[in-house]
């Protein structure tokens, strides 16, 4: 974003830019072999608010994940509890370490509507192992598309990730959001390399 259009992003506000993807038909396909040992992906049929929000925190709170922050602990439990909505989380030995949600609302498509490991198996090769076990568990349900979005908030490669694996942008657009972290649903020091947004007093 050029100096100009920062300067006009009003203050407390980021300035970002979403593109949404898509996958025609997404395989119906087994779930891939974990890489190394250890590695399990499990769907998570009754887990607790406070247990998603810890993983939510511990993978999101990098990209500035906000979203799901401004819900009230029934609205979340109600989520978790759908029928609508399916929870998958990867373990290393037992460590939590990786978060799939899909959003079957959207029908006849699948939403990935969260997808993400935490920051320390960023860079393992673990990355297309997960959205495989992604792609298997929407396939199931024989979607006419899986969509998503990623956004410039996010990881550096997301965006070239998804292609890789066979998703095709379909459009973007530009949006204006409160910075989480000044009306306190992140702390401040969450996402360093993304500058806080500029107070009303430059």
């Amino acid at each position: 974003m050029s100096a100009h259009a920062d300067e006009a992003v009003p203050a407390g506000k980021l300035y970002t830019v979403i593109t949404h993807l898509a996958m025609e038909s997404p395989p119906q396909q087994a779930p891939p072999s974990p890489p190394a040992p250890g590695l399990t992906v499990d769907r998570r049929w009754d887990m607790a608010v406070a247990d998603y929000l810890r993983l939510y925190h511990a993978i999101g709170d990098d990209w500035l994940w906000w979203s799901r922050l401004t819900w009230d602990e029934p609205r979340l439990a109600a989520n978790l509890a759908s029928d609508k909505t399916e929870v998958y989380v990867a373990e290393a030995d037992g460590e939590e370490i990786g978060l799939i949600e899909l959003n079957l609302r959207p029908a006849p498509d699948i939403e990935l509507r969260y997808f993400g490991l935490v920051p320390s198996w960023i860079g393992k090769g673990l990355g297309g192992w997960l959205l495989a076990h992604a792609l298997a568990a929407a396939g199931r349900h024989r979607p006419h598309r899986m969509i998503l979005n990623t956004c410039t908030l996010d990881h550096s490669g997301a965006l070239a990730f998804y292609q890789r694996h066979g998703f095709a942008i379909t459009h973007s657009e530009v949006d204006i959001v409160d910075d989480p972290r000044l009306v306190g649903l992140l702390p401040r020091d969450a996402a360093p390399h993304i500058p806080l947004a500029r107070s009303a007093d430059g």
